[in-house]
């Protein structure tokens, strides 16, 4: 059987991934650990190549949500430090030992269990702490973490390999992250940390305060995809380039003296949002058409009275540039309701993956 056209489908250009990672990381203080976040396949990215990319350009270690998603990254990669944000499930903990992971934990109960594990297997276990300063989901809370830290020192088959704490506002509140900031600080300082990594910075995060001492690593997520996470207000540490591209085709056309219109070959099966704003549009031929009516499981409705010659199979860009013009990933996600993050992990794997070297 001849192979089948994509109707829709998402461009990854890895050497844009690859260029941004060397760049971000050069805007950084020398000696500071470029944690690659790519949790949720890379933000949807295909993790398993912009894994070889993330090293090319100069990760020094990757950042996960859950324990299946280090077991992709051991598929590839032996020798990097992985770190799971998130909390990980009683269940789950002996797989941290297979595949040589670093949980990061809050409570009392997680440190007694690895501790039991670790020393029943003979084996010093790395951990992080996460610190809540505000951040309001997991984590022990700012004002109990030293003691807690001091706790966590005393095991002896667990080593506090890092301290970190979440951001929660960066993009959009400065007030309240300079006030997590400095939670953060005095915790540092009153524990002492010394030897371990500490971190706090995401990518919104690395425009309020450097980093450098005490902080010696950064975690970044949207920015290193080529999304500012200031949608374009303000200039993001380093020049980036966008990675992702999402189109589609034109399935049919349909022509009368009121209006000209086009049914585009993905709807919201494929990750196209179903409360589009009235500002939102695709590029088709390099114009700005206008999407009307509500987006159907299949389908996306578009007018192409500024394309007259607009026909079935052309291309149709939702995210990307096309002719001259371009659609950023924050605009998208403005006319989406949706935020950058959302719209990345939204497209899900009935949409083709094409990567660019």
């Amino acid at each position: 059987m001849e192979s089948l056209l994509n109707r829709s489908w998402i461009e990854i250009n890895l050497s844009a991934l690859e260029n941004n990672v060397r760049k971000i990381k050069a805007a950084l203080p020398q000696g500071t650990t470029y944690i690659a976040v790519v949790k949720a396949d890379a933000y949807g990215h295909c993790m398993p190549q912009s894994v070889i990319r993330f090293l090319k350009g100069g990760a020094d270690m990757f950042a996960v949500a859950n324990m299946y998603e280090v077991s992709r990254i051991r598929e590839l990669v032996s020798s990097k430090p992985v770190l799971v944000l998130s909390p990980i499930l009683p269940a789950e903990r002996k797989l941290v030992f297979e595949y040589d992971a670093i949980p990061a934990i809050s409570t009392a109960e997680e440190a007694m269990d690895f501790d039991t594990l670790a020393r029943e297997r003979g084996r010093i276990l790395n951990l992080h702490v996460k610190i809540d300063t505000g951040m309001g989901r997991f984590g022990v809370w700012h004002e109990k973490a030293v003691p807690f830290l001091r706790e966590i020192s005393q095991y002896k088959n667990l080593r506090l390999a890092g301290i970190f704490t979440h951001l929660s506002s960066a993009d959009c509140d400065e007030a309240y992250t300079h006030g997590q900031i400095a939670n953060f600080k005095r915790v540092i300082d009153e524990f002492g940390a010394q030897n371990i990594m500490i971190h706090l910075h995401a990518s919104a995060g690395l425009n309020y305060i450097k980093s450098g001492a005490p902080f010696n690593a950064v975690r970044v997520g949207l920015l290193q995809y080529g999304i500012s996470p200031f949608g374009g207000e303000r200039q993001a540490i380093a020049q980036v380039e966008p990675v992702m591209s999402f189109k589609a085709r034109i399935a049919s056309t349909s022509r009368t003296p009121q209006r000209s219109i086009a049914t585009v070959s993905a709807g919201f099966a494929d990750g196209v949002p179903s409360n589009f704003s009235k500002k939102a549009c695709v590029l088709i031929r390099g114009k700005r058409c206008p999407i009307i009516g509500n987006v159907s499981l299949d389908e996306t409705i578009v007018n192409i009275d500024a394309v007259p010659d607009a026909r079935e199979g052309d291309e149709v860009v939702f995210i990307g540039s096309q002719g001259g013009e371009f659609i950023d990933l924050p605009s998208y996600s403005r006319w989406t309701r949706r935020i950058p993050w959302e719209s990345m992990v939204a497209i899900p794997k009935r949409v083709a993956r094409q990567t660019r070297a």
